[in-house]
C-alpha cells in the first residue's frame, strides 16, 4: 500500500490544515442531496445545530454565538417555526426573553443529516488497517471529550 508519509516535523497547524482539507471532501454532495432537497440553507442549517448544541436558548444567545445582530436571528428563526423545525417560547421568568428550541422535525433533521455524514465517513474511512481506525477512534473521542468539556 502506498502511504503519504507526514512532514518531518509535525505540527499542530499541519495536522490543522490537513483536517480542513478533509472536510470538503466529506461534505461533497450532502449540501445538493440534502439541504436542497427540504429547502434548509446552509445559514438555518448553522442556526439547527447552535440551537441542537445548546439544547434550549435564547434569541440573545443565537445572535452572539452565530455573530450576526438580532433581526438576522429572528428572520432566520421565523422562516424555522414556519417550516416546523423550531419552536419559541416566552422564558417562564422573564417573558421578555424568548427560548428557542427544536422540535421533533428539527431533531430529526439533525439526525438524519448526521446519518448522510456518518456514511460519509465510513466510506473515506475504509482505506485505513485496522490498527489505523483504532488510533483514530482514540483521537476523535478525546478531541470530542475535550470539545464538549469546553462548550458545557
Amino acid at each position: 500500500m502506498n502511504r503519504l508519509r507526514p512532514p518531518p516535523r509535525l505540527t499542530r497547524r499541519i495536522v490543522s490544515l490537513a483536517v480542513a482539507e478533509l472536510m470538503p471532501y466529506i461534505m461533497r454532495g450532502v449540501q445538493l442531496d440534502f439541504f436542497v432537497k427540504r429547502g434548509v440553507t446552509q445559514t438555518q442549517f448553522l442556526m439547527l445545530a447552535s440551537i441542537h448544541a445548546s439544547t434550549r436558548c435564547t434569541m440573545g444567545t443565537l445572535a452572539r454565538t452565530l455573530h450576526v445582530s438580532m433581526p438576522t436571528v429572528s428572520g432566520i428563526v421565523e422562516r424555522l417555526v414556519r417550516a416546523g423545525y423550531v419552536r419559541r417560547a416566552p422564558e417562564s421568568e422573564d417573558r421578555r426573553r424568548v427560548i428557542v428550541e427544536l422540535t421533533w422535525k428539527g431533531q430529526q433533521f439533525l439526525q438524519d443529516f448526521s446519518m448522510v455524514v456518518r456514511r460519509r465517513w465510513e466510506e473515506a474511512l475504509l482505506p485505513l488497517e485496522p490498527e489505523e481506525l483504532s488510533a483514530f477512534y482514540e483521537v476523535i473521542t478525546k478531541l470530542r471529550t475535550r470539545l464538549q468539556s469546553a462548550a458545557g
